[in-house]
């Protein structure tokens, strides 16, 4: 419909001798309203949505001008549709807590078996978004000012609150690509110099010299339980990673062969996701049958097992009596670093220091053609780092190894 200038007084001309209220369609959802008392003629616009058809008034005649109103009403319409879109959205968008549920089922999916992502993500929800009350919130509400406000009294480091705004943002963005929000408000709220939220910086795990073992960790650690001395050593001896060592199970350990092979789809004990083999030396050769021998049980494989619930032992455990009773130099992840930084000392080849660790140094084109275990080089390597640490122990610790008569 193009109805021009003219045409427009003529119409309006026409409505009037009516004596009664008219509407003129003067196209793109643009209309004008002649009143019979009146001479000003109202400018309205028509904005549908799905569940919605409003009507607004954006000026009338003369005040501004036709083509005034039809430049207007083309901006106008823009911005109430998202309005109404939004206002949608409020009455049909679920409160973040049912969100997640939905996005973790799709997320976990993401991840390889054995990940302890799905975890971590389900701790920050039950730990820090949950207590602060942004779960309860339609995911329309949630924006940086809800952000800011629900985690500032907070009683939480700020990496768990780093890890909260992540965790959102990633939810939300996956209801902004489904078409159920406008945007994602939050996107931009970790990033910069300025968010309340950024990652704070970490000083890498804690670090005492070699020959600091004894005085500022094993001593103190000598009053601890009979099984609490077994596992920081077996850490020690084998340089594991604290999930491996805790969740280590009798079927890992070849005695024949002297071989520690733990599965590739050993749940948060492997993060290769690959079979892993560790040789065993003679020191931690002894300390597992010792233990075996005052232990086992055809009840649980695990070997740091709880007697009641015949699974492995919680984390507290064994972090516990380190932050309780040493002066926190040293954390049990430290202990890798300590290993590491004496086989430099030592002279051992970087590639041989390393894969002991469980750390593959070689280059993508060395691990297809390079097939060698490293097996023997890398015992010999642990057999000199046992034999120093043989020498830092207190009795409380070497008994665990020889026995009290030796």
């Amino acid at each position: 419909m193009n109805i021009t200038n003219k045409d427009f007084e003529k119409l309006i001309i026409e409505a009037k001798r009516k004596k009664k209220k008219t509407t003129i369609n003067l196209g793109g959802n643009l209309f004008a309203i002649v009143r019979p008392r009146s001479d000003k003629i109202s400018f309205t616009i028509r904005v549908r949505t799905k569940s919605k058809d409003t009507m607004r008034t954006i000026g009338s005649f003369p005040n501004i001008t036709l083509s005034y109103a039809r430049e207007k009403a083309l901006i106008e319409q823009k911005l109430i549709k998202k309005e109404l879109e939004v206002e949608d959205l409020k009455n049909i968008a679920p409160i973040l807590r049912d969100a997640f549920d939905e996005w973790y089922t799709v997320k976990v999916k993401q991840y390889k078996v054995g990940s302890t992502r799905p975890k971590n993500l389900m701790t920050i929800m039950r730990t820090t978004i949950e207590p602060s009350g942004l779960a309860d919130l339609p995911i329309t509400e949630i924006n940086p000012r809800t952000i800011s406000a629900k985690l500032a009294d907070l009683d939480q480091t700020a990496g768990n609150k780093h890890n909260a705004v992540s965790t959102i943002s990633s939810c939300l963005q996956f209801y902004y690509l489904k078409g159920m929000l406008p945007f994602n408000p939050i996107a931009d709220l970790l990033k910069g110099r300025e968010s309340p939220f950024k990652k704070p910086k970490t000083n890498g795990f804690k670090f005492i010299a070699p020959d600091e073992l004894s005085e500022k960790f094993l001593k103190p650690l000598s009053s601890t339980a009979h099984v609490n001395r077994v596992f920081y050593l077996y850490l020690l001896l084998t340089g594991f990673r604290f999930g491996e060592a805790r969740l280590a199970h009798w079927s890992w350990f070849d005695f024949k062969r002297d071989l520690i092979v733990i599965p590739a789809d050993a749940i948060g004990a492997n993060k290769t996701q690959t079979e892993y083999v560790k040789p065993m030396t003679k020191q931690i050769n002894l300390l597992i049958l010792n233990w075996k021998d005052f232990t086992y049980s055809d009840d649980s494989d695990f070997v740091f097992k709880s007697d009641y619930t015949k699974k492995a032992l919680c984390e507290g455990t064994f972090r516990e009596p380190v932050k309780a009773l040493t002066s926190r130099e040293l954390d049990l992840h430290g202990i890798r670093k300590v290993m590491r930084s004496w086989m430099s000392s030592q002279d051992i080849p970087v590639k041989i220091a390393e894969l002991a660790l469980q750390h593959d140094v070689r280059s993508s084109i060395e691990k297809v053609y390079d097939k060698y275990s490293y097996i023997e080089e890398i015992r010999q390597a642990l057999q000199r780092w046992n034999d120093y640490v043989e020498t830092q122990l207190p009795p409380e610790f070497l008994d665990l190894i020889y026995g009290k008569d030796n």
